[in-house]
């Protein structure tokens, strides 16, 4: 199950299997829903809650063990989350931005970088990265 802009935990721990909780950050509800949903469907260790609001997720990122984001949002690019926000998560920065600047300065905050494409194969890739950034 999906959260959606809400505080609370999920409990959907199997034994053995690892839980990674992540935020996900996208100013297209549509779109954030459908991601969340994806990454869930395969990585089954994966508690994705998701908001539209970036100003949210920097007062949330201490509850998350990696924050994924797009670049462009309203008030605050992805970027700038990531260098504002307080906390130890890991960050996955997965924009469709076609833009090496945009890929290098993800680098240079610390951030792994995934370009957005059509394709289902994306997610599982995804949530590859969002494992190794995990903290």
């Amino acid at each position: 199950m999906v959260h959606s802009d809400t505080n609370g935990e999920r409990d959907r721990a199997t034994e053995g299997e690892t839980r990674c909780r992540v935020l996900l950050v996208d100013d297209e509800p549509t779109v954030a829903a459908l991601v969340a949903e994806y990454l869930e469907h395969v990585d089954e260790g994966l508690d994705v809650t998701y908001t539209t609001a970036p100003t949210e997720a920097l007062d949330r990122v201490d509850e998350f063990d990696c924050v994924v984001t797009d670049y462009r949002l309203p008030k605050l690019d992805g970027i700038s989350l990531v260098e504002r926000a307080d906390g130890d998560a890991g960050f996955v920065l997965y924009t469709a931005a076609r833009d090496y600047g945009v890929a290098a300065s993800a680098d240079e905050v610390g951030a792994a970088y995934m370009r957005k494409r059509t394709d289902t194969d994306q997610y599982a890739a995804l949530a590859a990265l969002i494992r190794a950034q995990a903290t």
